[in-house]
Formats: C-alpha cells, sequence, structure tokens
C-alpha cells in the first residue's frame, strides 16, 4: 500500500453511505439497492487502490468544500455571515473604478461629482464622473 492512495474524508462517507444502503436493503428487499451498494464499494476500493494520487485529493478536496459549505459548524458560518454583512457595509456608498493605466481596482465614494484619482498603485491621475 505504499505507493496507493489509501483512504480519505471521501472514502469514509461512501463507506458510511454504502452500510446505510446495506441496512435499508435489509428492511427493503430492492436489487437496484443491492446493486448500488455494490457500486459503491467498487468506487470506494478504485479510490482506495489508486495511484493518482493528486486526482484523488482533487476529488476529497471538493468533497471537503461541499461538506463544509452545507454541514459546517455554526461558528464557520457565523463567521461567513459577518465577513459578507462587512463586505457589503464596506462597498455601501462606494464605486468601484478600473484604472486606465494599470487596470487596478479603485474605490471612490458615490455622488462625488467630477474628481480627480491617483491610482495609489502606479501612481497615475485621471478624472472620473461618479
Amino acid at each position: 500500500m505504499r505507493t496507493r492512495y489509501g483512504s480519505d474524508e471521501l472514502n469514509k462517507f461512501l463507506l458510511i453511505v454504502c452500510l446505510v444502503l446495506i441496512v435499508l436493503n435489509l428492511f427493503i428487499q430492492v436489487r437496484a439497492l443491492h446493486v448500488l451498494v455494490i457500486l459503491v464499494l467498487i468506487v470506494v476500493f478504485s479510490r482506495s487502490f489508486s495511484r493518482c494520487f493528486d486526482k484523488r485529493q482533487q476529488e476529497n478536496m471538493k468533497f471537503l468544500e461541499l461538506k463544509n459549505r452545507y454541514f459546517g459548524s455554526r461558528e464557520q458560518k457565523a463567521y461567513r455571515k459577518a465577513a459578507r454583512e462587512d463586505r457589503k457595509a464596506a462597498n455601501e456608498g462606494k464605486r468601484v473604478l478600473i484604472c486606465p493605466y494599470c487596470k487596478e481596482k479603485l474605490r471612490v465614494p458615490v455622488g462625488a461629482g467630477k474628481i480627480k484619482i491617483k491610482c495609489p498603485h502606479c501612481k497615475s491621475e485621471f478624472e472620473e464622473t461618479v
């Protein structure tokens, strides 16, 4: 197993799904569930014995992103909500302009009329009506 991928969070999740399907198949005798259990086990073992580390890690990262998005902790959800509110509050009353010379994004107050803007990145000056 030294050159094989092994187990990760996605494999553990798939094994739990497989166990749930097996228990469900005990009560509901459906041939499709039996086939689905076998397919999930094939996927788990093929991922475990795979030599493509990069692909398996990318699959696992996508799974973890989805898991955290939908089943993240309350603290994570509260942090993301606070961050969204901060971004919204920071952009209220502001307009984003792009410097014509260096293409840097600049925030300027709305309703200021025609103003001269000095880009802090490239130090060029230009006029814009806001």
